[in-house]
């Protein structure tokens, strides 16, 4: 039976949910959204960005069936609360073909004000090698 993995590539950030108008927002600096990704609710990453940047996210897990990434986007402000603004269900169908540009998948979220999107892919997992036996 083929295992697989679940890989998290990139995330972009077309447009952050932070909102300088806010009152909570401080003045001068820019608009910052604290970003999750959630893989079967646990945070497998997080970070800080901005309008236009692009994180190397590089997150590589077994598969077994199915898995559940939950985008999640906080302004970093004062008092502000976090949205899970997409959800990302990976599973065996999503493996590519071999052939550029079919393995790899990019899902668009935009909600409560965010726009990011996520770069991710299932491949077959690699089974282990079993070391040669030892000369007696």
């Amino acid at each position: 039976m083929p295992t697989y993995e679940g890989i998290l590539s990139a995330i972009r950030c077309d447009s952050p949910r932070s909102d300088q108008d806010s009152p909570h927002h401080p003045a001068g600096s820019p608009e910052l959204d604290v970003v999750s990704l959630r893989w079967d609710g646990e945070q497998v990453w997080r970070d800080e960005m901005e309008q236009g940047q692009t994180r190397q996210i590089d997150v590589i897990r077994p598969l077994p069936l199915s898995a559940t990434i939950d985008v999640v986007v906080r302004p970093n402000e004062d008092g502000s609360v976090e949205d899970i603004i997409g959800t990302v269900e990976l599973d065996e169908t999503l493996v590519g073909t071999g052939i550029p540009g079919t393995d790899w998948h990019v899902q668009r979220f935009v909600d409560a004000g965010a726009d990011y999107e996520l770069t991710f892919k299932v491949r077959m997992a690699v089974a282990p090698v079993d070391p040669p036996p030892e000369a007696s």
